[in-house]
């Protein structure tokens, strides 16, 4: 087994002028992220090329300054928040770097810089233009030139945010609605190349390292080899992953990928400049229905049937996984028809129906063929489950199933002008969001904890999100900060029930720096010291993202 991870010297132009950075308060836009956290740097790059950022991080050790590293800056927990130190944006490291066609799996991969944004990145893939082809090798427009001629692909995951770039997409493992058909990020991730924090480069591919699992590798163990040939030992951390959908902590699993140990660290262990993305066939047709329901009962065992899980042996099964199952709750739902009124004829939302109670939201794959049969299904399941085909919205077209996620997307803006005009009046006001997942089995009971929990409180709240993985959202919207501090404590309360069950604090927005409590309660004291340990293995002096998931000293 290869347990070891070889770095080499990258050669640089000690003239090269990406040495040279900003003045902050010529771009402060860049200290902030969507998490309103807001940060101070001395100076903010902007590198174009790996060579750009090697001469960076070579400059910052020479003058012992920490690096933050700032993506598309749509994270909510600060993580590319600097607090001192160097900022660097990876905004202009935005291209197209090349295609391999792997025909024993009959799969494209597409290497990129880490600065493209999602939206960019579908547009190419769907366009089939790569703005950059002629720079490729030519391997690589010899599988470009199969790619015209093989159909279409996409890149799986989803996140809402279409300006979210590549690279903050890895290193936070984001997911996305169709989470629960595809999996997340590090599902879709093939190879990753990384600057470390001395300037040294790291080439890792999926399959090729390996943490050691038994034999002659004790458990988790593997190692650094640095160009001068020194060798650093590390250890995975021994802890227990959840088994659930995860953006926290380090991956850590005995005999693992070590690619998988990048994916989700938050930028913590190194800078990526290139990353392998797997793409996938997108299903031929999908069939997206809202189905409406008078209880909240209804509609989870719509849910569980929906994934296959017979909780009433009277409800038809739907034969195919859906693509994605996203839930929203019956305040939810009052928010939207009360933002409906207030924004008047030019709302984009559709009146809903007077006795919806509570709803989900499902796309499932299917095909020309397929299409009616597997609507006759969809619907007769909705009939079984207490909801009305009658009173369903359906989408058979890319335009119909734009506009159910256009209605998906509306409660979240909801929410954020409501908060937006009370921080009016009470600044520093936000909502507080859980980012929660529990295992199947806890599904209903992480309800009645959620309900039971808030419903005596007078704090206005609502429930939505990706009930197909058991990871919806409690947005807690407080009217001052005496409601927002309550809040914060109800907040910890759930979390400790949601770690007990083997649940996670963060199914898809990762911890930052604003979450690092509830890392250490999922992980305890032990469990964050070893990452530090794994971090100390590639970042030594702790200058890359410090603060990210925990503090550099416990």
């Amino acid at each position: 087994m290869n347990n070891r991870l070889l770095t080499k010297n990258y050669t640089v132009d000690a003239g090269n002028g990406a040495k040279q950075g900003k003045d902050p308060a010529d771009a402060a836009t860049y200290l902030s992220d969507e998490s309103r956290l807001q940060g101070r740097a001395e100076k903010i790059f902007f590198p174009q090329s790996e060579g750009d950022l090697v001469a960076i991080l070579q400059a910052a050790k020479t003058e012992g300054k920490t690096i933050t590293v700032s993506g598309g800056r749509t994270g909510i927990t600060g993580g590319a928040v600097p607090d001192g130190g160097w900022l660097i944006s990876a905004e202009k490291m935005n291209l197209s770097l090349g295609l391999r066609y792997d025909p024993e799996r009959d799969v494209f991969f597409l290497r990129c810089q880490p600065g493209i944004t999602l939206e960019t990145l579908n547009k190419m893939i769907a366009r089939k233009d790569f703005l950059t082809t002629s720079d490729w090798t030519m391997k690589d427009k010899s599988s470009f030139d199969l790619f015209m001629k093989s159909g279409e692909w996409r890149f799986a995951p989803d996140p809402t945010e279409g300006s979210a770039t590549i690279g903050g997409m890895i290193a936070c493992n984001a997911s996305g609605a169709r989470t629960f058909h595809y999996g997340a990020t590090r599902n879709h991730v093939s190879a990753l190349r990384l600057v470390l924090a001395d300037g040294s480069v790291l080439d890792i591919k999926r399959g090729e390292s390996f943490a050691g699992a038994s034999g002659t590798c004790a458990n988790g163990a593997f190692q650094l080899i640095l160009p001068d040939g020194s060798k650093r030992e590390g250890k995975i951390p021994d802890y227990q992953m959840p088994a659930v959908k995860n953006a926290a902590g380090y991956f850590a699993k005995p005999g693992m990928d070590l690619l998988d140990l990048f994916v989700g660290s938050e930028g913590t262990l190194g800078i990526i400049t290139e990353a392998e993305l797997m793409l996938v066939r997108p299903p031929e047709q999908i069939l997206g229905v809202i189905g409406f329901f008078g209880s909240e009962d209804n509609a989870l065992n719509f849910v569980r049937a929906a994934r296959g899980e017979k909780a009433n042996e009277d409800l038809p099964p739907l034969g195919k996984k859906p693509l994605a199952i996203e839930y929203f709750d019956y305040r939810a739902l009052n928010l939207l028809r009360e933002q409906k009124i207030k924004l008047g004829p030019s709302a984009e939302i559709p009146a809903l129906p007077e006795t919806a109670h509570t709803a989900v939201y499902l796309e499932l794959p299917t095909t020309e063929t397929d299409m009616e049969k597997d609507a006759e299904n969809l619907l007769a399941l909705l009939e079984a489950s207490g909801s009305s085909a009658d009173t369903a919205w359906t989408a058979i077209s890319p335009e119909e199933t734009e506009r159910l996620k256009k209605f998906r997307h509306a409660l979240p803006e909801a929410i954020n002008q409501r908060i937006g005009e009370r921080a009016a009046a009470s600044p520093g006001l936000t909502k507080l969001g859980t980012d929660f997942a529990v295992p199947d089995k806890f599904l209903e009971e992480m309800f009645r904890l959620y309900r039971l929990t808030l419903d005596g409180t007078n704090l206005e709240y609502v429930i939505f999100g990706h009930i197909g993985n058991n990871h919806v959202h409690v947005n807690i919207l407080p009217k001052n900060m005496e409601e927002y501090k309550r809040g914060k404590e109800i907040y910890l309360q759930l979390a400790q029930i949601i770690v007990k069950w083997g649940g996670t604090v963060s199914g898809e927005h990762g911890i930052g720096k604003l979450k690092r409590t509830f890392l250490a309660l999922m992980f305890g004291a032990a469990g964050v010291e070893e990452m530090r340990r794994v971090k100390h293995v590639f970042d030594p002096e702790g200058r890359i993202n410090p603060g990210n998931m925990f503090e550099l000293k416990g």
